[in-house]
Formats: structure tokens, sequence, C-alpha cells
């Protein structure tokens, strides 16, 4: 698969949560800037980011993500090598197609 094809594009004033996930993520920016917010814990709260072309978050397993396009941004969620399937090898698995 592509970049292209795994990239995500989000317009401005555009909100769009990402579940929770077994597994955890990385949340890459291809292009654009990105608000985040994460979701927080009774011991750790919500936290917000601003994330630029070219920087990325982990995201923890369980954790949500509710991303706005500031104004609009292309990015991508990628799984880690070691929550790939066993005996495969990845660089880093794309989790969303291309809208």
């Amino acid at each position: 698969m592509s970049d292209a094809q795994s990239t995500w594009h989000l317009d401005g004033g555009r909100a769009l949560t990402l579940a929770g996930s077994a597994e955890a993520r990385r949340l890459a920016v291809a292009r654009g800037r990105v608000w985040l917010t994460l979701s927080g814990t009774a011991a750790e709260p919500a936290q917000d980011h601003w994330l630029e072309a070219g920087q990325a978050i982990a995201l923890a397993p369980g954790q949500a993500a509710v991303l706005e396009g500031w104004p609009a941004a292309d990015f991508e969620v990628l799984v880690p090598p070691q929550s790939a399937a066993p005996g495969r090898r990845f660089a880093g698995r794309r989790l969303l197609g291309r809208r």
C-alpha cells in the first residue's frame, strides 16, 4: 500500500475520533497541522497536543484521540512492528485507508 493510499485528509473545522485499540499505535502528520486531544484517566487527565507536518505521537493501548485539522491536515495511523502479526516483517502496518 503506498503512502498516498494510507493517508487520511481532515478538513479544517471537522473533528474525527479514533477509538481506543487493543494495540499501541502511532499517529503521524504528513501535511498541515493537527489539534489532538488524547483520552485520559482519573490519575492522568486528557491532554491537548499540536502536531505539525513531520511530527508524530504514540497512542497507548486503549487510548482514544480526537483530531481536528488546523486548518486542514493529512495524517497516518500506524501500528508498530512489535504489534504486527507474528512471523511477518513490517516497518509499520497501516490501519486506515484513504477516504
